[in-house]
């Protein structure tokens, strides 16, 4: 059987850091968004040609150095996870065309997992609901649950409290990227709890376009932590409102940041004049469901 699936990128259009557990996890709350940037993923899958091991056989390839294949690939460990779990043995061959940026922010990886994860459920005829792919894929990494269910959500705890958004409205956004890769865990180290909000639950509300502005909404704890360690950040989000942007700011742990605008038009424009400065940019419009959980 072979398939051909989109894996979308996301952006956290707000990020609180609420405190730090024992085993050193923050906890978080965050609006999480998906969007029409993808990776492309080419998955094959066959019965197993060997009978003592669930994980017959997995290969996974990028078309990126950024993103190697082998089992370093998340994909690939999304494969492996799976049919040990299920106790099944497949022979899995999966290419991945990257056109989110890696290490920017943007959950590329982590779509590739989710992506893997619904491909091989469907094959095997879901003996995993959307709940449990969704712990198992809690398991590879903090944002595939979120890929797992392909919405816009609040995300809470660790990653792995999903809670669906309905109506969310529709954004065009442009997204942009200087190329600098930040590491999560550095950026985590830097964050300073006493000016985070550490209280049970956060004020993070649904966006009413029309009834509040937008930059008001936009707010992550991480960004300052990640402009001490590559200050661009900062300039990349005044390019934005510069391009006319209603508001801006950086998604995730970085270094990736995007900006909201009128339209799609507007976005397209402002794309356009911030690659010629060199720059990395897209015009995305925001999605109701991610093309990998409709397939």
């Amino acid at each position: 059987m072979n398939v051909n699936i989109l894996a979308p990128a996301k952006i956290n259009f707000s990020l609180r850091i609420l405190g730090r557990r024992e085993d050193g996890y923050h906890l978080l709350d965050s609006v999480m968004l998906p969007i029409d940037l993808y990776d492309e993923l080419t998955i094959t899958m066959a019965p197993g040609t060997q009978r003592t091991h669930a994980a017959a056989s997995i290969m996974v390839t990028s078309d990126s150095a950024m993103a190697p294949g082998g089992e370093g690939n998340l994909a690939h460990k999304a494969a492996r996870l799976l049919l040990e779990v299920v106790g099944r043995a497949l022979d899995v061959r999966a290419h991945i065309v990257k056109r989110i940026p890696v290490g920017s922010g943007l959950g590329g990886g982590s779509s590739d997992a989710a992506a893997m994860l619904l491909a091989l459920n469907r094959y095997l005829e879901e003996p995993f609901s959307t709940a449990q792919l969704a712990a198992l894929g809690g398991r590879i990494g903090a944002d595939v649950s979120f890929f797992i269910y392909g919405r816009p959500a609040r995300i809470r705890g660790i990653g792995e409290q999903v809670t669906a958004l309905e109506h969310w409205p529709a954004l065009s956004l442009v997204v942009c990227y200087d190329g600098f890769a930040l590491s999560t865990k550095l950026v985590y180290s830097k964050v300073q709890l006493s000016l985070t909000t550490q209280r049970p639950d956060s004020n993070i509300t649904p966006l009413v376009v029309d009834q509040e502005p937008i930059s008001e909404s936009l707010v992550n704890d991480l960004e300052a932590p990640a402009a001490q360690i590559h200050p661009e950040v900062m300039s990349l989000k005044a390019r934005l409102l510069e391009q006319g942007a209603r508001g801006a700011l950086m998604t995730g742990s970085g270094s990736a940041v995007f900006g909201v605008f009128v339209d799609a038009q507007q976005a397209q424009r402002a794309a356009a004049a911030l690659r010629t400065q060199g720059v990395w940019a897209a015009a995305v419009r925001t999605l109701d469901i991610s093309p990998a959980v409709k397939n």
